[in-house]
């Protein structure tokens, strides 16, 4: 049996579906994380050969591993590779400890990522050489270093630019600069732990923001791929407004987002990984904006497995165990995300949603994420008009 070294096993919950499908296809997995054997789903205790218990805060800055911390994480995983054999795979499945996962298969030669392979799917000053080298759209974008460089930027970029971490996910510590005095006060609060990356704003009435998701076999093959459409972007999402999200069934997916998608998956060469590329498009032009070398978040994994009828986890851990999965979808619906938040006078409760809607509603659990909302529902339909309506019903406030 081979091993499988998990990083942070019960971070996201949902993981524990990719331990229990590598559980299945004869992997001994393997779990290092910081939380107490205790406090780990009952399911994902049963699914794991053995967990040890690593204080995994070994960043300096929000990329560097330090020292002595990493080596006390390394000891750890070096004591694994000793008890059960050399690991196949070392997988976190999660953004943030993508330097941890390269670093380790780099000191304990597992296959996969190295640090050297990393920087351009990490960093967003070097994702954009890999859009323009793929051939898709990119706004102009410059490292934030100071404030002189940035008030030229600024100006040459409309006035309106967004300032944000090279290395980091979602809408965390996100600026958006329109002016002089925006500018000053970025350099007054900003983290002098890491550098930051400024791009001209996508604006424009048409703007819709995409994601192309899936994950590649052992040659860098998309396994599959679809697409979903957000409700805005992640910006506007952080400032107030509730987190919706759909699939788009395959006929629906459009052309020149799909070319994009495909043309920058090869460009970024993954092999054996999953991925998820964000998009602006704008009028029929696709803007790459970065790319995630992880699964998509939260319940996105969810809202795949639901709409197209397969089990990503189970052909994820079909695929490492040297299979070629047949990933035909069995059925092509649309399934939606859609996040509520407590403070706000819904006309529905939810003993009534459920009561409606019990055959569409097909999951449903309380979040604890600003940008995800406080409670969330995944909404499966058969088309975009059934989907609109049932999600107008959830979001619907009292007069």
């Amino acid at each position: 049996m081979k091993p499988f070294i998990v990083i942070s096993p019960q971070y996201p919950p949902r993981l524990r579906f990719f331990v229990n499908r590598l559980k299945a296809r004869g992997f001994t997995v393997l779990g290092i994380g910081d939380a107490d054997w205790g406090a780990l789903d009952g399911e994902l205790r049963a699914d794991l050969a053995e967990y040890c218990r690593a204080d995994l805060n070994c960043y300096d800055g929000n990329e560097n591993l330090t020292g002595e911390k990493y080596a006390r994480v390394l000891s750890v995983a070096q004591y694994l590779k000793n008890k059960y054999g050399p690991p196949a795979y070392l997988e976190s499945f999660n953004e943030w400890w993508l330097p941890l996962d390269a670093a380790l298969r780099r000191d304990l030669n597992i296959p996969g990522i190295k640090p050297p392979e990393l920087a351009p799917l990490i960093r967003k000053s070097l994702m954009k050489e890999r859009f323009r080298a793929a051939g898709v759209a990119v706004v102009d974008g410059a490292m934030a270093d100071d404030l002189s460089g940035m008030l030229a930027f600024l100006e040459s970029s409309g006035r309106d630019i967004i300032v944000k971490p090279d290395r980091g996910v979602g809408a965390s510590d996100t600026y958006r600069i329109r002016s002089r005095e925006d500018a000053e006060l970025f350099f007054n609060i900003r983290s002098s732990s890491y550098p930051y990356y400024m791009e001209a704003f996508i604006s424009g009435p048409h703007r819709e923001l995409y994601s192309f998701d899936g994950f590649t076999d052992a040659a860098g093959e998309p396994v599959f791929f679809t697409c979903h459409h957000y409700n805005d972007g992640i910006l506007e999402v952080v400032s107030g407004n509730p987190l919706s999200y759909n699939n788009l069934r395959t006929e629906e997916i459009p052309e020149d987002l799909k070319r994009a998608g495909l043309s920058a998956l090869k460009a970024f060469d993954l092999k054996k990984n999953f991925f998820h590329i964000e998009f602006f498009r704008v009028n029929g032009t696709c803007f790459g904006l970065e790319i995630n070398a992880r699964p998509p978040g939260v319940l996105t994994v969810d809202m795949v497995n639901h709409s197209k009828g397969i089990d990503c986890w189970d052909l994820y851990a079909r695929m490492c165990a040297g299979e070629h999965p047949d990933a035909r979808f069995t059925r092509d619906m649309v399934c939606s995300y859609s996040a509520r938040v407590f403070d706000r006078p819904y006309r529905l409760s939810h003993e009534e949603l459920l009561a409606r809607y019990g055959r569409e509603i097909v999951f449903h659990m309380p979040m604890d994420s600003k940008v995800m909302g406080d409670y969330a529902y995944l909404v499966l339909t058969e088309t975009q008009a059934q989907r609109e309506e049932i999600l107008a019903r959830i979001a619907e406030q009292r007069a």
